[in-house]
């Protein structure tokens, strides 16, 4: 007969099954121990969560750091391609004799684009300067002009005023 009795003493014997009284056999120096550990345990897992956390904020100051940097970059290189454009623009203006509004004639953002606008308003100002108005010959003077030195000149002035 195998029962599970216990000693007048209050300790269990060995082939009693471990329960909420199995804790207690610690003593108490273990409990103290056990009490230490646990404690230790809390205070660790805090410094991991304070650390971890700090990670985490390091790595988003640098994840921002990192953005900022390619928006800086990206602003950089918008600016460089507004600048050559803009560059281009007054390079084409000025082969092809474009002197006023550039920028409103000039529009486009590739060379090949520009180059056509340029050549269209080239033609576009030849076509309404040969259809202006054409100038009097009869008015002002005509034939060479006479030197200063010479009697053509002398004769030109009696004429016009009137003194024979």
């Amino acid at each position: 007969m195998s029962e599970t009795t216990t000693e007048p003493t209050g300790e269990p014997n060995a082939e009693q099954t471990q329960g909420d009284p199995a804790d207690k056999p610690l003593g108490e120096n273990g409990e103290k121990a056990l009490k230490a550990e646990r404690e230790r345990a809390k205070e660790l897992e805090k410094q991991l969560n304070a650390a971890a956390s700090k990670l985490a904020e390091i790595e988003r100051a640098n994840e921002t750091a990192l953005e900022k940097a390619q928006r800086e970059a990206q602003e950089a290189t918008e600016a460089a391609t507004k600048a050559t454009t803009e560059a281009l623009r007054f390079r084409i203006a000025a082969e092809t004799g474009i002197t006023d509004n550039v920028d409103l004639i000039l529009t486009a953002s590739d060379e090949e684009t520009m180059r056509r606008q340029a050549e269209l308003w080239g033609s576009r100002t030849q076509q309404t300067t040969t259809a202006g108005p054409r100038p009097d010959l009869t008015q002002g003077g005509s034939g060479q002009p006479h030197a200063l030195n010479s009697d053509g000149l002398e004769e030109a002035l009696r004429t016009k005023l009137g003194i024979a």
